[in-house]
């Protein structure tokens, strides 16, 4: 029993591995797909290249910030696992590789329409609408180190083991999706197709996490 018992830890170890190294890849890979968009629709600027930065460090931290607020007692008050909060935020970050260039392109529209293009007012108005753009896909991003950690202090051990675990899962698949997009992936299959192998990736994490959430129901 006791062999059957670290059997299983150890498997879902390694699936929470390799769902965390799968979504670092993704948020990479957006993050380059993205601010090729932005240039499409913005111009190829500095300013450009600093609000999508910005915008994707400041929707992480206070995903990260807010994520652990909520997750904090989830299991008390719904009865349900953190696990289902983090596929609910995979999910969310998938339909955002639809979302993005589909606003881009609106902004594009307004943009064109306002006039006044490279005044101080059409890069404030520019800076707006990046930041609508990305805010609500990189706040779901930041969300998920507090989601997956609920879960795995809940289910595995509760220790600080959990938070470099996990990191460490998700840089090495963040080194790989600043890699892979560049030299593979934008090269053969283009902006679109590319966000849709990354959304693929992440309805795919959701699906198995709601798999784990219905699992651990109780």
């Amino acid at each position: 029993k006791k062999r059957k018992f670290l059997s299983f830890f150890n498997g879902l170890k390694l699936i929470i591995f390799v769902l965390f190294f799968l979504s670092g890849f993704c948020g990479i890979l957006y993050q380059v797909v993205w601010l090729r968009k932005a240039f499409a629709s913005f111009g190829i600027i500095t300013p450009v290249i600093s609000l999508v930065v910005s915008t994707f460090m400041l929707g992480l931290a206070l995903g990260s910030w807010l994520g652990g607020r909520w997750v904090k007692d989830f299991r008390a008050k719904t009865g349900y696992s953190p696990i289902l909060l983090y596929a609910c935020a995979e999910l969310t970050i998938g339909l955002g590789a639809f979302a993005v260039p589909y606003l881009f392109r609106l902004g594009d529209t307004f943009l064109l329409s306002a006039g006044q293009s490279g005044s101080a007012f059409y890069l404030l108005q520019s800076a707006l609408l990046i930041c609508i753009s990305l805010l609500p896909w990189c706040f779901m991003m930041g969300t998920t180190f507090p989601f997956m950690m609920g879960f795995w202090r809940e289910t595995i051990e509760k220790n600080s083991e959990s938070f470099s675990f996990l990191y460490l899962s998700n840089v090495i698949g963040a080194m790989m999706g600043a890699i892979l997009p560049a030299f593979v992936l934008i090269e053969l299959f283009g902006f679109s197709n590319t966000l849709m192998i990354a959304a693929t990736i992440n309805f795919l994490i959701a699906g198995i996490s709601f798999y784990m959430a219905y699992a651990c129901r109780g």
